[in-house]
């Protein structure tokens, strides 16, 4: 029994094993490795899980289709910086934040902590928006992707407006603001470390040495904010918590400059930005920007959210197999909204059609990689969270015995037993994983609900605190997701870095991770 248990863990992880080998080691593309990851999931569920080869194929569409919040997140973003990059909108951007933040340790906890947790909470991507900037400022491209990656983690859960926590709180049935709570506890020591561990990145213990003070006054603004945010405001309002919290940590970081005679209007000459009318403005150059994160918080508006869903209505349903369906949310989605920011912006920041050309060759270039990379880890993570099901009634479902083969169960299950009381300490490792697979900290929470649901009652835990743990270690995984690393790449044409990117960017996620479990393990049994 132990020795089936092995076996069908080892298949179950098989593919993910395979990408890691792939991207760290052989250097193989993110997207490359991620078609091969899907084909052997595919195989191993049909072959090994009792899973159909339809099944596994639904399972696959109905990841792509679910992807399209991220998927179609980068193809578009990838368009409107592309647009901006080549009229110049990206030179005058960074020309500008030179002159606000001349350290390296300020750009890198200004844009990357404090507006890289804003842009994640509002549905926007800094993957995509901050690379150019970032290597603009004269980082390397490693840092450069790795940056806006790790700026994507402190606030992950609170993300799109909360739907990594909303989303599996609807779907099982608990209290989303509880388990917003229990998140935001562990924000102070994980955004600060992450605001270290990107100084590492970025420039080694030089690097820390030097931002040390500023990144622990950005880290513990953000998780302390997050705290206060997610206990005062109702729960309908809880998707405003990242928002509130990225501000808060912009103003005190601008506070600190202020303080240190450095205020952020103290803007020397601006450097010059060719075009038809001479030197760009900067409300012309971020306009694209602006018009999104107006976008984005006007669509959190429940009136407005239910008025834009209502329009389309049932059309936007579409069914996979079974009783599964997926809701696309289209006018709900912040990449329809990007479309729509890029399409009004276009006319003042293009100045021929000849340069409309580029932008979109540039575009398809740089864009079909990642987006497919998205749309394949999605649909691993589907495989994954379906197989050993079946239809039965017309409904997805595990026949007696089957749930014994579900992929994620049997990594779960084995890592319980394996651990037994030190579980907890562990456990962060699956929200690490799952994130991992899928890119997205939302799927990770789906997909392992069951999974740490079993295991907590199995081992008399509290669930909402292993939960949490699970959540805030998927955000740190977003470092090291393949989908967005690939994505960061594209925009700054370095695809084929991906290896180093993760090699770099581990260390960090994993001594997180542990942090994580260390202090999941103090809550339960201190």
């Amino acid at each position: 029994m132990i020795i089936d248990s092995l076996i069908l863990f080892l298949l179950a992880i098989l593919p993910i094993l395979v990408i890691f080998v792939g991207l760290v080691f052989l250097k193989q593309s993110g997207t490359l490795m991620g078609v091969l990851g899907w084909l052997l999931t595919v195989i191993i569920a049909v072959l090994f899980f009792q899973t159909s080869l339809g099944i596994a194929l639904s399972a696959s569409w109905a990841g792509v289709l679910s992807s399209f919040g991220i998927s179609l997140m980068v193809l578009f973003t990838i368009l409107q910086v592309t647009m901006m990059d080549l009229t110049g909108a990206i030179t005058r951007i960074t020309a500008y934040i030179k002159s606000i933040a001349a350290e390296r340790y300020e750009q890198i906890m200004i844009l990357n902590v404090g507006f890289g947790s804003f842009l994640v909470s509002i549905g926007a991507t800094p993957v995509t928006m901050l690379p150019p900037i970032m290597l603009a400022l004269g980082f390397s491209p490693v840092a450069a992707v790795a940056l806006p990656c790790l700026g994507y983690d402190p606030l992950t859960s609170f993300s799109l407006l909360a739907v990594p926590i909303t989303i599996p709180a609807a779907a099982f049935g608990f209290d989303a603001q509880v388990l917003g709570c229990r998140i935001a506890l562990f924000l102070p020591v994980i955004s600060t470390g992450l605001a270290l561990g990107m100084l590492w990145v970025a420039d080694g213990f030089e690097g820390v040495r030097r931002g040390f003070f500023m990144a622990l006054v950005a880290g513990l603004t953000l998780g302390f904010s997050a705290i206060f945010f997610v206990n005062i405001l109702p729960a309908s309002a809880i998707g405003l918590v990242g928002v509130f919290s990225g501000l808060v940590t912009i103003a005190v970081l601008f506070l600190m400059r202020a303080l240190r005679g450095r205020p952020a209007d103290a803007v020397p000459t601006p450097v010059p930005i060719p075009t038809v009318t001479g030197t760009m403005p900067l409300w012309k150059a971020a306009f694209p920007w602006i018009l999104l994160v107006t976008f984005a918080v006007l669509i959190s508006i429940p009136v407005i959210q239910s008025g834009l869903y209502n329009f389309l209505g049932p059309v936007q349903k579409v069914p996979v197999v079974a009783d599964k369906i997926v809701d696309l949310k289209l006018l709900n989605q912040a990449y329809f909204w990007v479309v729509v920011s890029t399409i009004i912006s276009a006319p003042l920041l293009i100045r021929s059609r000849k340069e409309a050309r580029d932008i979109l060759s540039l575009w398809v270039k740089r864009a079909w990689s990642p987006t497919l990379a998205a749309m394949v880890f999605f649909a691993i993570a589907y495989v994954m969270d379906w197989s050993g099901r079946s239809v039965i009634g017309g409904t997805l479902a595990f026949a007696p015995g089957a749930d014994a083969f579900n992929m994620n169960a049997v990594i779960g299950l084995f890592l319980a037993l394996a651990f037994g009381i030190t579980f907890p300490l562990i456990s962060p490792t699956l929200g690490l994983f799952g994130s991992f697979i899928s890119g997205s900290e939302a799927s990770s929470n789906v997909m392992f609900y069951g999974i740490l649901k079993k295991s907590s009652d199995v081992l008399s835990l509290d669930f909402l605190s292993v939960y949490a743990a699970h959540a805030v270690a998927g955000g740190v995984a977003s470092g090291v997701a393949v989908a967005k690393i690939i994505n960061a790449a594209a925009v700054i044409d370095k695809l084929g870095i991906e290896g180093e990117v993760i090699r770099k960017v581990a260390p960090v996620a994993l001594i997180l991770t542990l942090l994580i479990g260390v202090m999941l393990c103090i809550m339960l049994f201190i």
